[in-house]
């Protein structure tokens, strides 16, 4: 292989004059700059979808159903629960009662989502106890009137360990109208699933008393289910289900009961990707425009050496290995600072908050303006309360990749035109 290319190129980068210094250095600080952005937005939004998504099949959507549950006889249900734990396939298998009312106390009310489970299940539900975090009392559902509810519940309805909370249901009756029923509950702990889209739906009963307070008609029962793998292993594990149920039942993934909500989180994570790639692409821009420059400052060089016997290719690897050196530096800087804001993406936030808190609170000082509330950046009700970042680094390497080769690209055309300049012209020019 011919190493004087590189040998040329590896002067022009060291040896260079300073103007070609400075754009040689803005355009790996431009594509560094132009790549942070998009390393952080895809490794931020990611977690903040895998954490979502996870609290949502631990807490709320199971990893597979099996409806309808109702006309799923009990020694069924043992048969099949039996059979496939037998095989390893199935972590927990759990009835649940689902169904709406209005939960009131003294100071407040509000629509909740009843959901009436087995009273060991925080015992048995290891995905239960990873993801929601008891902020007062426990998750106690032994006695008959026991409740545990959301933070953001009890914070409508100014609740603590220890209060009443009362609960409106109906039942259907045979002519058709509604007969009301007013269930009293007394509070046994306070948890938070760090997302407060959840936090202030949810109110957990005993399946028992669930059983009586929701009638068939106005609530839905489901057999939820948890495997080892709910992202890889989904499809076996639900064909082998099939096997063991019987007609007239259906087992549902996660995926068919929350798409909608998984492929709104996609389409933005991929919508935000996109934009930050056109910023990166713009930006690579400036490694042509700086191999342009250092073309012309060059020109007499070139002339020399294909004078010398170097033909057009070798000339136009000699610029493509430049364009190559600035934007892989720049890769580097830029997945390096990207990696690094992304693991401490939670306390730039929280640093980023008291900073604008103080601002405000010190500009209301100046002013003589009112008290107000604080600025929140990622509102609870919307994200989590904390990102759980985790390094994809497939596609770390993916974008890394993808802006070496733009620098590449935007390499090719100032480096075929350096391959095409004409010696005799350039030094009858001196």
């Amino acid at each position: 292989m011919n190493r004087a290319p590189l040998t040329v190129a590896g002067r022009y980068l060291l040896a260079a004059r300073k103007g070609s210094v400075r754009r040689i250095r803005g355009a790996a600080v431009a594509v560094a700059l132009s790549l942070v952005p998009l390393i952080v937005v895809m490794e931020v939004s990611g977690a903040m979808i895998r954490g979502i998504t996870a609290r949502y099949l631990e807490l709320g959507t199971y990893h597979l159903q099996i409806l309808p549950f109702s006309d799923l006889r009990e020694k069924e249900l043992s048969r099949i629960a039996g059979s496939l734990r037998d095989r390893g396939e199935v972590l927990l298998m759990t009835p649940e009662r689902q169904g709406l009312g209005l939960a009131y106390s003294g100071r407040g009310r509000t629509g909740v989502t009843i959901r009436a489970v087995p009273e060991d299940l925080w015992e048995r539900d290891g995905g239960l106890r990873r993801y929601l975090e008891i902020r007062a009392g426990s998750f106690d559902l032994s006695g008959p009137d026991s409740a545990v509810v959301g933070t953001e519940l009890a914070r409508r309805l100014s609740l603590e360990v220890g209060d009443q909370v009362k609960v409106l249901t109906v039942r259907t009756l045979d002519g058709g109208g509604l007969l009301p029923r007013v269930t009293s509950f007394t509070v046994r702990g306070v948890v938070s699933t760090g997302y407060q889209e959840l936090d202030k739906l949810w109110l957990y009963i005993p399946l028992s008393r669930g059983e009586r307070i929701m009638s068939r008609e106005t609530s839905r029962g489901i057999l939820g289910i948890k495997i080892r793998d709910p992202f890889g292993g989904i499809g076996d594990a639900m064909e082998k289900i099939r096997r063991e149920l019987p007609p007239g039942l259906r087992v549902y993934s996660w995926f068919e009961l929350e798409k909608g909500q998984y492929m709104s989180f996609r389409t933005t994570k991929y919508l935000l990707l996109f934009i930050m790639a056109l910023i990166l692409a713009v930006a690579s821009v400036t490694i042509s425009s700086a191999l342009v420059m250092l073309q012309i400052e060059k020109r007499e060089d070139i002339a020399i050496l294909k004078s010398l016997g170097m033909g057009p290719r070798d000339i136009s690897r000699i610029f493509l290995a430049v364009g190559f050196a600035v934007g892989l530096v720049g890769t580097l800087l830029g997945v390096a600072a990207g990696l690094a804001i992304s693991v401490s993406v939670n306390e730039i936030i929280a640093g980023v908050e008291g900073l604008m808190n103080f601002l405000v609170r010190w500009g209301r000082v100046l002013f003589l303006l009112p008290r107000g509330g604080g600025v929140t950046l990622l509102d609870p009700r919307f994200y989590l309360e904390r990102i759980p970042v985790e390094i994809d680094f497939l596609e770390v390497t993916a974008a890394a990749g993808f802006s070496l080769l733009l620098s590449l690209l935007a390499s090719y055309l100032p480096s075929r035109g350096a391959g095409r300049v004409r010696p005799l012209e350039v030094l009858r020019r001196r």
